[in-house]
């Protein structure tokens, strides 16, 4: 009887629980994923707000640069095709004669230029962005000038996050009242720079986000 029911046991499991340490393995392990998780998200948006940035606003600048090297002259110094009224200022006064797409794209190929590639919208100077909240935005690249600033490049609206990653980019940190990538919170004030509100609120429509040109 004694020796069945030794064979009896063998076939029961040890019904243990977990220990604290085994536990305590466990949640940390779950803790490693879950932050591997997140910065694998915050990798993949920094790349895209690269990207952006390279392929957009930075060739448009590219694209800028190389019209004045080859002709002399601003791009997007008047809104014709034929950029022949020209006093050396983006689109004065804005915001009313600033250079559309088609003004853009023609006087640079008046020249032999290539504008930057189109998007997913057809635009050459109109790009979408989904902020880490889903919020949808178009951004859409203009030039304009400022007694303050001089010529430069114009994003209104842009989503707060993207515009510090952008501000980091450019001027190597996130501060929009100094360096090159500047925020204006109010366009009717263009003297005023500020810096960037907290990222998770949303773009005040009458925003800008101006990088300032070397011409």
């Amino acid at each position: 009887m004694i020796e069945n029911i030794k064979k009896r046991i063998k076939y029961f499991p040890d019904n243990r629980g977990f220990t604290l340490i085994e536990m305590a393995i466990v949640l940390i392990i779950i803790g490693i994923i879950i932050g591997a998780v997140v910065k694998g998200k915050d990798i993949i948006r920094s790349g895209e707000q690269k990207k952006l940035y390279s392929t957009f606003v930075n060739a448009w600048q590219m694209a800028y640069n190389s019209y004045y090297d080859r002709t002399g002259w601003i791009l997007g110094d008047d809104n014709s095709n034929t950029n022949n009224n020209r006093d050396g200022r983006c689109g004065d006064p804005a915001p009313a004669n600033l250079a559309s797409q088609n003004n853009l794209n023609t006087q640079l190929t008046n020249v032999g230029l290539e504008p930057p590639a189109t998007g997913p919208t057809g635009a050459t100077n109109v790009r979408t962005y989904t902020d880490s909240a889903g919020n949808f935005a178009n951004l859409t690249i203009q030039f304009g000038y400022d007694a303050n600033y001089g010529n430069f490049l114009q994003m209104a609206a842009i989503p707060n996050e993207l515009g510090m990653a952008m501000d980091r980019i450019v001027d190597g940190e996130m501060d929009g009242t100094n360096g090159d990538f500047l925020y204006i919170p109010n366009n009717s004030a263009m003297g005023t720079t500020a810096a960037w509100p907290i990222a998770s609120t949303a773009p005040v429509v009458a925003s800008l986000a101006i990088l300032r040109l070397p011409f």
